[in-house]
């Protein structure tokens, strides 16, 4: 009688034992199902966001404009390593400022990256105004601008709702039409890096988009480029030349 009560026991222990044994599996399961259709709602979330502004054709231009940037700055154009390529090229960046990004994307291959891109993506970020210079001689040209488009102006205002220096930029961007120079951009990641989610799609997209402006404004007019260069030299000069001037104090 006792053996049997001690198999019965045995048998109830066992079949429990089983049955947590057999959650363990299940809960991993169940786990992996919640994870994966997060992680698909996350991806479907940000896709929709950008679909708000740009049509199915464009958003893959400007991947493509993004990863041309990424592969051209770092040498590799792994989305994943947009975040490292930013933080590991920023020193870089600022010592420099654009004339890293002038030393590091070519002209040639921007032209063939824009030839690749759509009218209707190009003139949704972009547009050529006339421009002239102000000092002898004087030069009549076409640089890159800003586009005007309420879309793409909507679109930065909204990465600019969890970026504060993207904000001030979209604004500025809006009221003046210019894209900035860069200078401050790239100091801000560095000295407030909580600004900046280097992760986030839509913010790489921004950042190729400017640093590809200010090399476009460099290298689109060789001749407004050779002048300006020369401009630069003629300041040296009289600044050298000021300083020899200078009587030493006794």
């Amino acid at each position: 009688m006792l053996n049997r009560k001690f198999a019965a026991f045995n048998s109830r222990t066992n079949h429990s034992l089983n049955v947590r044994h057999n959650l363990k599996p299940m809960k991993s399961t169940l786990l992996y199902f919640m994870l994966l259709i997060f992680g698909t709602s996350l991806g479907q979330n940000s896709q929709m966001d950008l679909e708000t502004y740009f049509s199915e054709s464009e958003i893959e231009d400007l991947n493509l404009i993004t990863d041309f940037f990424q592969m051209e700055l770092c040498g590799d154009a792994n989305r994943s390593n947009f975040s490292s390529c930013i933080k590991n090229s920023i020193q870089e960046l600022a010592n420099w400022e654009q004339f890293y990004v002038q030393e590091k994307i070519s002209w040639r291959k921007q032209k063939k990256m824009y030839s690749k891109i759509s009218d209707s993506t190009f003139h949704k970020i972009w547009s050529l105004c006339k421009t002239w210079r102000t000092i002898e001689p004087k030069y009549e040209y076409k640089e890159i601008c800003f586009g005007q488009n309420e879309k793409f102006a909507q679109f930065l205002n909204e990465i600019g709702q969890s970026n504060h220096y993207i904000k001030k930029y979209s604004d500025r961007l809006e009221g003046v039409g210019v894209f900035e120079s860069g200078k401050f951009l790239v100091w801000n990641i560095i000295e407030h890096p909580e600004n900046w989610n280097l992760e986030d799609r839509k913010e790489q997209m921004f950042l190729a988009i400017h640093f590809l402006t200010q090399n476009d404004k460099a290298k689109r007019d060789k001749k407004a480029l050779r002048l300006e260069r020369r401009d630069i030299r003629k300041m040296e000069r009289n600044q050298k030349r000021k300083k020899k001037t200078v009587p030493n104090k006794a």
